[in-house]
């Protein structure tokens, strides 16, 4: 269609992509009332022009004090770190808004009930009968899952 602007339509879902990884990294953290800096780390120049016009909003959908593009730059100490994609990545100014110690005691207990996820599926793959009774779809989707959450030890 004449009124379809493919690149805009990938320059909006990009942004989007961002606003969630940064709405989602507020919710682990429980972060609901309390507004923190926000730091997009951009791959390049081009990325970060591509996300500029857009950082009022997201800022705004957000729920973000300010939004902060850093290419080639380090990213203030203290901040929690989320991938948007393979072009952006989400840091959030955490210091001072949260509790620590009490943060890596979860983070611990996260870590030991993924590596025990990934003993199951690799269990589950490793049955003789596997490869005959899962469907090919579901085979690739544990094979993905044991890539994704092993890359993370």
């Amino acid at each position: 269609h004449c009124w379809r602007n493919e690149e805009l339509d990938h320059t909006v879902e990009f942004v989007m992509a961002i606003i969630r990884a940064i709405r989602s990294l507020r919710a682990d953290y429980n972060l609901t009332k309390t507004k923190a800096d926000c730091y997009l780390s951009c791959l390049d120049e081009g990325t970060a022009a591509q996300v500029s016009p857009f950082s009022c909003y997201i800022q705004t959908l957000s729920s973000s004090k300010s939004v902060t593009l850093l290419v080639n730059e380090a990213c203030p100490d203290g901040c929690a770190m989320v991938v948007a994609s393979d072009r952006c990545t989400v840091h959030l100014m955490l210091k001072g808004l949260i509790d620590a110690e009490k943060e890596v005691l979860k983070l611990r207990a996260k870590q030991a009930e993924l590596r025990k996820q990934i003993a199951k599926l690799r269990e589950k793959i490793s049955k003789a009968d596997y490869s005959v009774k899962v469907p090919q779809k579901i085979q690739e989707l544990d094979a993905e899952k044991v890539r994704a959450q092993s890359g993370l030890f």
